[in-house]
């Protein structure tokens, strides 16, 4: 099993954040400039945590994120330490940005291989993002 935090604020910008510029009359589409940032600093976060190896088979991906408290938060609520985000950006989107960095980051040869995908998404006391990967036993 491979296990690690980074501790950082989350980045916002997801995978479904894309600019449209025509090129030849036809449509193409590429990453906004803060996905691509953010896509690069988690990139460098991870390679540290990267295994000599990618992993084969099946895995299991957890991923983690926590957001610092609003201002708005109450201190009665803040006494829970953490609680569920139920406000943008979706968990699947935010999920995508890290799938496709520990990809990148030869994780794991292909995203296609996460056969069990666990997300959380908490506002709380220490901002980060938690990822754990384990592979599945098959028979």
């Amino acid at each position: 099993m491979i296990s690690f935090r980074l501790d950082i604020i989350p980045p916002t910008a997801t995978s479904q954040t894309k600019r449209l510029v025509m090129v030849g009359g036809k449509p193409r589409f590429f990453p906004k400039k803060e996905h691509a940032a953010a896509e690069r600093s988690l990139l460098e976060l991870c390679k540290p945590h990267a295994p000599a190896d990618a992993l084969q088979g099946p895995i299991l991906l957890e991923v983690d994120f926590v957001f610092p408290w609003r201002k708005t938060e109450s201190k009665r609520r803040r006494e829970w330490k953490a609680i569920p985000n139920d406000k943008r950006p979706d968990a699947d989107n935010l999920v995508k940005l890290v799938g496709d960095v520990l990809t990148k980051a030869n994780f794991y040869a292909d995203d296609g291989q996460v056969a069990d995908l666990r997300v959380r998404k908490f506002w709380g006391d220490s901002p980060g993002i938690g990822i754990q990967i384990s592979p599945i036993p098959t028979p």
